[in-house]
């Protein structure tokens, strides 16, 4: 929480674009967010060191979706920061992990695609799985699972 990002979007878990103001920043995990996040969970500091306060007031950060697949969610957004996201990035689970979506705060569809330097820069096979794994069942995952879906059914039609 030092201000570090380079492990956003890049794991199964960091991958909520969470929107937040000056004034929740500084919340703390009491216990009530995802057994899997640290108590305390102490992100102001950083938050305030990558941002840019020429913008205005408030920002963004990529905070751990555990917990997500809840009604509601009870991940690091919704509880500890008391926000909803902008965004989630979901890998689809079709043969091979390799296109992901964007999904706002309802499941709803923003963007998919697939990393543009090519499989070299994707994150690792696991954590695109553990990625999928978190949000199955859940409002995030009906996306990827219509274009896995749909995936799986074209490659059978044309075998």
């Amino acid at each position: 929480g030092q201000g570090y990002t380079g492990h956003s979007f890049n794991d199964y878990n960091h991958v909520d674009l969470t929107t937040m103001n000056d004034d929740s920043s500084d919340n703390l995990n009491d216990g009530s967010v995802h057994q899997g996040i640290a108590i305390g969970n102490r992100l102001g500091p950083g938050i305030r060191i990558a941002s840019i306060p020429e913008l205005g007031p408030g920002g963004s950060w990529s905070t751990c979706a555990l917990g997500c697949s809840s009604d509601p969610p009870k991940d690091v957004a919704h509880i500890q920061f008391r926000s909803r996201i902008a965004f989630k990035l979901v890998w689809v689970p079709n043969e091979e992990y390799d296109t992901f979506v964007l999904v706002d705060d309802d499941g709803k569809l923003l963007a998919q695609g697939k990393p543009s330097d090519g499989p070299g820069a994707l994150p690792r096979r696991r954590e695109r799985e553990m990625n999928y794994a978190i949000v199955k069942g859940s409002k995030y995952a009906i996306v990827a699972d219509s274009l896995a879906e749909a995936a799986m059914n074209s490659t059978q039609s044309t075998s």
